[in-house]
């Protein structure tokens, strides 16, 4: 996870944005990537797989709870018989705790608007580093992909830039999490494993427990968790969240505004808008080079490429994948 102490660029010194021709020259001619609104995602499933690690953790501590309540309370556990007995309260139990969580955090009053923009990371000496990865140049058919390869470390300074300039209470940027890594989660967002034991005891107290002190792990957790299977494209992602404007809201901070928010733009996805805003643009984009992928016309992508990066400073290295082109 990207902070203080242990940055991004520590482990990844380079980060790899995969994308179309036609994109890339967009990104090059504005010096700005877009990061999508979470809900418009192609696969907005990916955001359940930090819920279903959640409940797998809440539900025993739930169980606990009745258990002990049911030995001591008749008339208590006679109503958990009647509703299908502890382990279907349990379970419907742990489910509406995520759904209250879920629903304060990214609903009226939360962070509604959270834009997410991913990359990759390869390790330095690998294959990948120098000519991309496989199944990224699959996805780009006969026309061709390029790979930008980017500076971690002036992605960071660029984010620390926006997060001093923009009220945004969450401009993160962190390595994804594989959900077969339940150690790498629950220490990359310890304050939700940590911290939801009390809230549960409270909640169950009859008291109003408070949830906004896992608020931020949880976001993190819901944005940088996702599905074993995507594992080799060693995900990074930066994640940026609106400030809500209800004052009510928990997550309203007055110290943020005098600060702007990015501006909300709109594109086109096949019969669907989608939602993003521009991350960057006031200074270069820290692209070291620009690997060029394997197509029918990879010449003609190179020589398009080229000219356009011509004369940059610093110097925009590009070179053409080895990998074979099948199609």
């Amino acid at each position: 996870m990207a902070d203080d102490g242990n940055r991004v660029s520590d482990q990844y010194p380079e980060l790899f944005h995969y994308t179309t021709v036609c994109a890339f020259e967009k990104i090059y001619n504005s010096q700005t990537f877009w990061a999508t609104h979470f809900e418009d995602l192609n696969d907005r499933s990916e955001l359940r797989r930090f819920r279903l690690k959640l409940i797998g953790f809440v539900a025993p501590i739930i169980r606990e709870i009745f258990h002990k309540r049911m030995q001591c309370d008749t008339q208590f556990g006679k109503k958990v018989d009647s509703h299908g007995g502890i382990d279907a309260v349990v379970d419907q139990e742990a489910a509406t705790q995520l759904d209250v969580l879920d629903r304060n955090t990214f609903g009226e009053g939360g962070f509604r608007d959270t834009f997410l923009c991913s990359f990759c990371a390869h390790d330095a000496q690998s294959y990948a580093a120098k000519h991309g990865l496989l199944s990224q140049w699959r996805g780009y058919g006969t026309g061709g992909g390029v790979a930008i390869v980017l500076d971690t470390y002036g992605i960071e300074k660029s984010m620390k830039h926006e997060k001093d300039v923009f009220s945004h209470p969450m401009n993160h940027i962190g390595d994804v999490k594989y959900d077969c890594d339940d150690t790498g989660i629950q220490k990359a967002f310890c304050d939700v494993f940590k911290l939801f034991p009390e809230i549960l005891n409270v909640f169950y107290s009859g008291q109003e427990p408070s949830y906004d002190r896992i608020f931020d792990h949880f976001v993190q957790g819901s944005t940088l968790v996702k599905h074993r299977g995507f594992h080799e494209e060693r995900e990074v992602r930066i994640v940026v969240t609106h400030r809500p404007t209800d004052p009510d809201s928990i997550f309203y901070d007055r110290a943020l505004d005098s600060k702007p928010k990015k501006v909300i733009r709109y594109t086109r996805r096949g019969d669907s808008e989608v939602r993003y805003i521009e991350l960057f643009g006031e200074a270069p984009l820290p692209i070291e080079r620009v690997i060029v992928g394997p197509s029918r016309i990879q010449n003609l992508n190179y020589q398009r490429i080229s000219d356009l990066v011509k004369g940059s400073k610093p110097k925009i290295d590009v070179v053409k994948s080895e990998t074979p082109f099948v199609g």
